[in-house]
């Protein structure tokens, strides 16, 4: 877990409400948050979004990050990060993630944009999405989606995004906002392979007969349509009341 300090104020939003990680998240100056228990990833981050705006308010220069629990980041590559984002006039970003210790094994963070085609890709290749190949990318590029494992947006981008879609409860909500931010306000992700951190993911929707293999599979299809028959006949957005 991120670790608070100057500059970083961290929450956690804890789904099934534990007193065991309320007590660490006190002790370690961490902003605990157990109401609505069992809200999906989008409507979770949505909720603390307004929470935190509504606590502390959102300035200009001011980054929101999405961070998964089972994401290890070192705090001063988190500040790096966002002084870098700044010098690029980056709105949103992600980072070079790795699923072990010694970063010897690449996450497959970054991927391209699902298509109609990707449902054949799946029964060739198990996989929907294809990955880039983080080997030959050494300096700072546009990709098209990037995991909610880890994903920094400017506070003000995030509003004229309204969030993210809270109909998918998990899986695709990420490609959703991606994909919105870059059809609909011209920002693509920004992916700096110079970062590093580290992702320890579960992968549950692997199981083909598990309810997260379902989630996996209906938001699947919810893209789909929202990307060929809504998001590309969408006039571009335009900042909405959450900033305000």
């Amino acid at each position: 877990m991120l670790q608070a300090g100057e500059g970083i104020r961290v929450w956690v939003k804890d789904n099934k409400p534990s007193a065991r990680l309320k007590i660490y998240c006190h002790e370690h100056l961490v902003t605990y948050v157990d109401r609505m228990p069992g809200l999906g990833f989008g409507e979770n981050n949505n909720f603390l979004y307004a929470q935190i705006k509504s606590e502390c308010g959102f300035q200009q220069g001011d980054y929101f990050v999405v961070l998964n629990p089972d994401l290890s980041i070192a705090p001063e590559t988190l500040l790096a990060l966002i002084e870098q984002m700044k010098k690029d006039a980056c709105a949103l970003a992600t980072i070079n993630l790795y699923r072990d210790q010694e970063y010897l094994t690449s996450d497959a963070n970054i991927r391209r944009f699902p298509t109609l085609f990707s449902l054949l890709r799946m029964t060739i290749k198990r996989s929907i999405t294809k990955n880039y190949d983080k080997k030959n990318m050494r300096s700072a590029c546009h990709v098209d989606w990037a995991s909610g494992a880890f994903l920094v947006f400017d506070a003000m981008h995030y509003a004229a995004l309204q969030g993210f879609d809270q109909a998918y409860f998990m899986y695709f909500e990420d490609v959703d906002i991606c994909y919105r931010s870059q059809q609909l306000l011209g920002k693509g992700v920004l992916y700096y392979p110079q970062f590093k951190a580290i992702h320890l993911a579960a992968h549950k929707n692997r199981n083909i007969i598990s309810q997260h293999a379902i989630w996996f599979f209906s938001s699947f299809m919810k893209f789909l349509s929202r990307r060929y028959f809504l998001y590309q006949r969408q006039k571009p957005l335009s900042a909405s009341n959450w900033a305000k």
